[in-house]
């Protein structure tokens, strides 16, 4: 048997357009991706993990793991392609095996055949298609017995096997949240635009509610030192939900929130975010013969934020791309619950849809600003592969740009009906710098009545509402980078 030593990279480009270290300080969390696999990995594996937005390679770094065996690239980002390809040429040239995985070399393995025949094939030892839980082990022993296969398809795991992640093996220490971790997978919802359902399959799987928790507890015991400031006690005591939809399955969810509660008892300085629609905000279980509202449970049990793909105010919109259970005339009511329940919203917001015109821009930067969204992010709607909008617009004729760097959420790569793609990327970057440009336009988001009066009740929240202004200034330094260095364009 061969002894098997492996590097795991995540890559991440290397441009303006990037995330930098210094901007996950800010707003960002680890990949769960790498922790996974070694949480899969064999302890005689000698496994290490790198993530290129916190310790990037360098063209020296290629030739300083000369005793690496194996190199595996996760990829699960489409823009970070071309990056990922230059990693596995550089390590191939020394003589190490590479081995692929991720969203984005499923998709293109199963949709777009040749550019994977052109564009990994060529650079790839072996290629791990779908969810590894079921395959990685195997892998593993067909490496050390010398008998490596070309392809690894995985059937989807049952939610049971999904393993603990092991955390140790990835730098974690520059992100603002620094443990993540994940409770169901699928999503039944298939947006046109989201690669979720193609990858994670339509079916929602949930992990036994005891096994998260105590993945969680665990965090929180070996992180939480008791002479830490009280930054690094906060910043430690923030876990991620990486779940596309951790609310879907409400009874689960309350479980859930019911044991995050006890963990909270337990650690008082626990908080955590996550992902789900806006309309989580109404729903109620049967608890003991009582109906009880979802956001209480969230909120006793300590949601400091979730991430809700709102995408659109326009209904029109919306339905177009199959996203009918997200209606635009209940948005400022289930907004204010969040608000009145103390739970901050990120908003994922989307600017190209087929209805979308000119006024599009200023109908984001209105609702935003009118219904105090403390944080937003948004995209140019990006048909990524794999997707049923990509084999449309294909199929339609309108894509216009292939470089796959370039299907990142700030190129236009298709042709919008209703302006053009010029005209489409610099509103999308002024409405950017009108949200996060100034000191005035994100005081107007963060503090009114409302949150003043929050402060006055408890203090602490004064701390919160500088945290939010400090990530909303992140976020304008970065559209002025990207700016600055598409001047060319953004004429």
């Amino acid at each position: 048997m061969i002894n098997v030593k492996i590097l795991f990279v995540i890559p991440e480009v290397n441009r303006a357009e990037g995330y930098t270290k210094e901007d996950i300080s800010y707003i960002g969390f680890p990949s769960l991706t790498a922790a996974t696999i070694a949480g899969l990995t064999p302890k005689d594996v000698d496994f290490e993990a790198i993530d290129e937005i916190v310790d990037p390679l360098k063209e020296s770094d290629f030739k300083r793991y000369t005793d690496t065996d194996v190199v595996a690239i996760s990829l699960n980002m489409t823009y970070k392609a071309n990056r990922a390809t230059e990693i596995a040429k550089h390590f191939r040239e020394t003589g190490k095996k590479v081995i692929w995985g991720g969203v984005h070399v499923t998709s293109v393995y199963d949709f777009h055949r040749e550019r994977f025949e052109k564009e990994i094939a060529p650079f790839a030892d072996a290629v791990v298609l779908e969810e590894a839980e079921l395959v990685w082990p195997v892998l593993i022993g067909d490496l050390k017995s010398g008998n490596l296969k070309k392809i690894y398809r995985s059937l989807r795991p049952e939610a049971k096997e999904i393993p603990s992640a092991r955390r140790d093996v990835l730098n974690t220490e520059p992100f603002l949240v620094q443990s993540s971790i994940q409770a169901t997978r699928g999503c039944p919802l298939n947006c046109e635009f989201c690669a979720v359902t193609s990858f994670n399959g339509p079916v929602f799987r949930i992990r036994d509610v005891s096994s998260v928790t105590a993945e969680i507890k665990g965090m929180l015991t070996n992180s939480v030192a008791k002479n830490d400031g009280w930054i690094d006690r906060y910043k430690k005591s923030l876990i991620a939900f990486v779940d596309d939809n951790v609310a879907f399955d409400k009874n689960y969810f309350a479980v859930l929130c019911l044991e995050l509660e006890k963990i909270k008892d337990e650690f008082p300085a626990f908080r955590w975010g996550g992902q789900c629609t806006l309309n989580t905000i109404e729903k109620t279980v049967v608890l003991n013969g009582k109906t009880t509202r979802l956001v209480d449970l969230m909120k006793r049990s300590g949601c400091l934020t979730m991430f809700i793909g709102i995408e659109s105010v326009s209904r029109e919109s919306l339905k177009s791309v199959g996203k009918n259970f997200n209606q635009p005339d209940k948005f400022a009511e289930q907004i204010r619950k969040f608000h009145d329940a103390g739970i901050s919203i990120i908003a994922g917001m989307i600017v190209g849809f087929e209805e979308d015109g000119e006024r599009v821009f200023e109908n984001i930067y209105e609702f935003l600003t009118k219904n105090k969204v403390e944080l937003s992010l948004i995209n140019v709607l990006t048909p990524l592969p794999g997707t049923a909008l990509y084999r449309r617009y294909e199929k339609e004729g309108i894509l216009i740009d292939y470089n796959w760097e370039h299907y990142d959420g700030r190129h236009a790569v298709y042709r919008p009906k209703r302006m053009s793609p010029e005209r489409l990327e610099k509103s999308f970057f002024e409405l950017w710098n009108a949200l996060y440009g100034s000191d005035v336009s994100i005081a107007k988001r963060l503090i009114y009545p409302a949150s003043v009066w929050k402060i006055m009740k408890n203090p602490s929240q004064a701390a919160q509402i500088f945290s939010r202004f400090l990530i909303n200034k992140r976020y304008g330094q970065i559209a002025e980078r990207i700016m600055k260095s598409r001047q060319n364009i953004l004429v």
